[in-house]
């Protein structure tokens, strides 16, 4: 049997371009899946290709056995994009997702291979300020519970049967991102900007500098309107910070 590469296992392609110039790659927030940024294709601007990190254990890998460790999906999305690195790539992280980017630009800086050109990462304090708090969401009730207390407002909470789909693997992602501990070590080289919705409870845009005690480069910090999950009514604010990302990066 043929064994995928792993951009084709671990990520998707969403938008692209005749003439690919630049990538920009995605990482979904705790139970998402590559589909979370679709809506973004309409305003990828020319000469770039839109990616997404698809985990195990959601759309179509759902039958796959998840990623337990934040760490190990780290590994797997620095392992898709060396398959990506021979253009410039900003990677964008939103939440669970922001982390599991760090985590792999890491991974990339210590090998001394070709990294990411930008990391953005969005609704998620420093690394270092997380602390695991075993967190273990034992039943359903919840796996919803948080979700709510995070922002989750959806209508597919309302449905048992979208509700079985989706909840093992928020429920899996959740405990993986509690269960983080950050490791000092390999830093970064490229700049870092950091995103926050102004009216997130949880993400304090006051915690946003303390990135830059993450990279040797510059750290800029952005606030959007809207709670943890800003992220949604403003994918033409987010890319047109992303696009000027990449002009820098080329220029």
């Amino acid at each position: 049997m043929t064994i995928a590469p792993p951009w084709q296992q671990n990520l998707r392609l969403l938008a692209t371009h005749p003439d690919v110039r630049a990538r920009i790659v995605c990482v979904p927030p705790a139970g998402g899946g590559a589909s979370f940024f679709h809506p973004w294709t309409a305003d990828v601007p020319p000469g770039v290709e839109l990616w997404a990190v698809q985990l195990p254990g959601r759309e179509d890998r759902l039958g796959e056995p998840p990623v337990t460790d934040l760490l190990v999906a780290a590994r797997r999305v620095a392992a898709a994009l060396q398959w990506l690195v021979d253009r410039p790539c900003v990677l964008f992280g939103h939440s669970m997702g922001a982390l599991v980017g760090y985590e792999a630009a890491r991974i990339l800086a210590a090998q001394r291979t070709p990294g990411i050109c930008h990391l953005f990462v969005s609704g998620c304090v420093p690394p270092d300020r997380r602390r695991p708090n075993g967190e273990t969401f034992s039943s359903e009730h919840d796996v919803i519970a948080e979700l709510r207390r995070i922002g989750f407002d959806s209508g597919a909470l309302d449905d048992p049967e979208t509700r079985a789909v989706i909840i093992p693997a928020i429920h899996n992602d959740l405990r993986m991102f509690y269960s983080y501990e950050y490791c000092p070590g390999q830093e970064l080289t490229c700049p870092i900007t950091v995103l926050v919705g102004r009216e997130d409870p949880h993400v304090p845009a006051a915690e946003s500098p303390g990135w830059g005690r993450h990279t040797e480069a510059s750290v800029q910090t952005g606030t959007l309107p809207g709670d943890h999950y800003y992220l949604l009514d403003a994918r033409t604010e987010i890319l047109a910070k992303i696009t000027g990302a990449l002009s820098r990066s080329s220029g």
